[in-house]
């Protein structure tokens, strides 16, 4: 299924929502989307290659198109990391 675990907005119009899915394969991955006043949109998010599981907890913005995601993944070993995205 589909979560979102995070927001930061820094305007009415400007806000990142983060959160992650399954695919067809449940598979966890990061999900990112941004609202732009009208709608939503989502984002492009690099998942580390390998991983097993992923998703994006929290996030934070300091302008419009600048914000930080941060969360976490499992390696193909089965190993948590930390995970941080930036956009600006």
């Amino acid at each position: 299924g589909n979560v979102l675990y995070g927001m930061s907005c820094t305007s009415a119009s400007a806000c990142i929502a983060v959160g992650g899915y399954s695919n067809s394969s449940g598979t966890g991955l990061t999900l990112a989307e941004r609202w732009n006043g009208t709608s939503w949109v989502i984002q492009a998010t690099p998942n580390p290659t390998g991983s097993t599981d992923g998703r994006l907890v929290g996030a934070s913005c300091t302008s419009a198109s600048a914000c930080t995601a941060v969360g976490f993944y499992v390696s193909s070993s089965g190993t948590g990391l930390t995970l941080a995205e930036r956009e600006s």
